[in-house]
């Protein structure tokens, strides 16, 4: 599953452009609809989605992303529908797809099963914001096994021991957040921020994203001058949260998604 990452970041990176990776929700604003989400997200140039597997405690998210997850277990996301809306946004784009969240329904379901079928429906890799990498044996394992991309969060905190351990095993890519908290849109970026962007990407081999808070062209311009991309989430999912029809919110994604991703180029 690596191929995917390898050809659509490695050919980005190559032209000297950077990365876009955007985070959404699954099941939100509807099962089907949160497929049509991922493929304009496609369509509009974005190269990674993250697709976030709703849990009933996601306590590193802010109000928006965890608005979306009860969303998404109000609309009926397990992990067999996740896999099947997976397998739907798969089978029209080659765009690598993340498996985005909490270590709970993974080990619930259990981790070798988890991985095998995530592979099989066409996920590229699994980042679970809860595990860290002293702790991770057994779902790297079971990503090594399956062919997935096991990746990792950094943080402003992260000593560089731990820095070390994510070195040794990251793959696909690694996410940099940008400040300690939760996740939610911000107007500001922090000063020390190129700074621990550059001490990450010495130390590690896969691109290096930015995420938590970012929102607008200026703010992805600031943070692709040192990592090699941007991540967004919580602007997005706060516009497939509002009370439209589906057309008329795919084209405020749009004109949200549209300036961000040229931002990278």
């Amino acid at each position: 599953m690596l191929d995917r990452f390898q050809a659509r970041f490695g050919a980005k990176l190559a032209k000297g452009q950077k990365l876009f990776v955007a985070y959404i929700g699954a099941g939100v604003p509807g099962l089907d609809e949160s497929v049509q989400v991922a493929l304009e997200l496609s369509r509009l140039g974005v190269d990674c989605i993250e697709f976030g597997l709703p849990f009933s405690d996601p306590y590193g998210d802010g109000s928006v992303n965890q608005a979306a997850a009860e969303e998404g277990l109000r609309q009926g996301v397990t992990v067999g529908v996740y896999f099947e809306l997976i397998r739907k946004i798969r089978a029209k784009t080659d765009i690598p797809l993340v498996a985005f969240g909490y270590s709970n329904p993974v080990w619930k379901f259990g981790v070798d099963r988890f991985a095998q079928e995530a592979a099989q429906a066409g996920i590229d890799a699994m980042l679970l914001v809860d595990i860290p990498v002293e702790e991770s044996d057994e779902l790297d394992a079971a990503c090594s096994r399956y062919g997935l991309a096991n990746t990792f969060l950094t943080a402003p905190t992260t000593p560089h021991k731990r820095l070390e351990a994510i070195a040794a095993r990251a793959r696909g890519f690694v996410y940099h957040v940008s400040r300690t908290g939760v996740t939610g849109e911000q107007s500001t970026l922090s000063a020390s921020l190129g700074d621990e962007v550059r001490v990450v990407k010495s130390m590690v081999s896969p691109p290096v994203v930015v995420g938590f808070g970012i929102n607008t062209p200026d703010q992805v311009r600031e943070v692709c001058r040192v990592a090699d991309g941007a991540v967004v989430g919580s602007a997005i999912v706060r516009r497939t949260l509002q009370a439209k029809l589906l057309p008329d919110m795919l084209q405020d994604i749009g004109q949200l998604v549209g300036p961000l991703v040229e931002a990278t180029r």
